[in-house]
């Protein structure tokens, strides 16, 4: 069997972080950073947990206590995943609108392929011992995970399900690791498909400007109702998070919806010079 460099695949799995929401039971929290630190993960990120610091952290971290030095905490999962580019939620019911899902294998494919071929920074989201991840924080998601499991007894608790992907994020990158691969940049236009790319990927930080700037103009020109809403909100998120923009695809976007507003609100007046429009 091939010998592998221990501090090669780590590097990849540098790029990938672990986010824990709400975590009530710091045993949860030791037992995630041992399941991290065995598989070469190092990225925890916690979102308002309900106890930290705790002895049982220490206790259930086994051996990977340096990892808790380097926990960031956060208040919110938006700031958990500001600067990541590609983000899955783990999920195990289903939701209001359809999601794009993945079973936890082909996810930790497609993250790998993120970080190694596109330099982009990816979060692995994990919800609340109780109930999860609520329709909202995954709808922060670009795609849903699920681990298939026995359907008569679907039983796994948070720690254990985070042993299970960080498992399958090393068993990628080992994967890897045996290929010759390119190193320009690619961008996935559809599941079979690759193409090199010219423009980085924006991140969630950008993203959760770009939300309330296309919603704002929606209900500017009486496309939305913020009164009553509906699900087009959530299927305009679930859309562009599938697409993933492009930086120059991001700002195109913002402009449109700028100069849509201020014609909208009789602020522009429109141009019948061709020399006017935008060159892209």
């Amino acid at each position: 069997m091939k010998t592998f460099d221990n501090a090669m695949v780590s590097s990849h799995l540098n790029h990938v972080r672990i986010v824990m929401v709400n975590t009530t039971l710091p045993a949860n929290i030791g037992s995630a950073l041992r399941a991290m630190k065995t598989m070469g993960l190092s990225k925890l990120v916690l979102v308002a947990p309900k106890t930290y610091p705790h002895p049982d952290i220490d206790a259930l971290a086994a051996g990977a206590t340096d990892l808790i030095e380097q926990i960031e905490i956060v208040e919110t999962l938006e700031d958990a995943i500001a600067d990541c580019h590609l983000v899955f939620g783990t999920s195990a019911r289903s939701r209001t609108i359809p999601w794009p899902l993945l079973d936890v294998r082909p996810a930790s494919e497609k993250a790998l392929q993120a970080v190694v071929h596109q330099r982009q920074e990816v979060a692995i989201i994990f919800g609340r011992e109780d109930r999860g991840l609520t329709n909202e924080e995954l709808a922060l998601a670009n795609f849903h995970v699920t681990i298939p499991v026995n359907t008569e007894y679907g039983v796994l608790n948070v720690a254990q399900a985070i042993q299970i992907i960080c498992y399958e994020l090393r068993m990628a990158t080992l994967a890897y690791e045996q290929q010759d691969n390119p190193d320009e940049q690619s961008m996935p236009v559809n599941n079979q498909i690759d193409m090199h790319w010219d423009e980085p990927l924006v991140t969630q930080q950008q993203m959760q400007q770009f939300y309330p700037h296309l919603e704002k103009m929606l209900e500017e020109i009486e496309f939305l109702d913020l009164n009553n809403p509906r699900l087009l909100p959530l299927r305009l998120r679930r859309l562009f998070g599938r697409i993933q923009l492009d930086r120059m695809e991001y700002n195109l976007l913002r402009g449109i919806f700028t100069r849509v507003q201020a014609l909208s609100q009789g602020k522009w007046k429109k141009s019948t010079d061709k020399e006017d429009q935008p060159h892209v």
